[in-house]
């Protein structure tokens, strides 16, 4: 075996290739749907575009991150409420809702309590 390297382009000359000339016309849209259609290779549609999530930042409290799984009803719900209350850390929206929770609970509880 030889430590050669072997030129791949040695054989083909370039003289042949021409750039293309302002004398060629661009290919007719008609056609080219119709030959798509024909082949069965219809165009693509780009994917609707998605509206950008607003820039979410971290305030100097030291933070730990928290993943959940949640539906997409769940995922969307949550973002819309951080949305329309203006909220920029996530995890602001959490504590006001594990507050809410609390303060629902502990009035259960003296509601119960009153009663019995």
């Amino acid at each position: 075996m030889s430590n050669e390297r072997v030129d791949a382009f040695a054989n083909i000359s370039l003289g042949d290739f021409k750039p293309k000339g302002d004398d060629q016309r661009p290919a007719d849209a008609a056609v080219i749907e119709k030959v798509s259609q024909k082949n069965n290779f219809p165009s693509r549609e780009a994917p609707a575009a998605k509206p950008e999530k607003r820039a979410r930042f971290s305030p100097a409290a030291p933070r730990k991150q928290l993943n959940l799984k949640v539906s997409e009803d769940c995922y969307q719900r949550f973002y819309d409420m951080a949305e329309s209350r203006g909220i920029r850390v996530l995890g602001d929206l959490l504590a006001l809702a594990l507050e809410a929770l609390d303060r629902e609970s502990a009035d259960e509880e003296s509601n119960h309590k009153s009663r019995g």
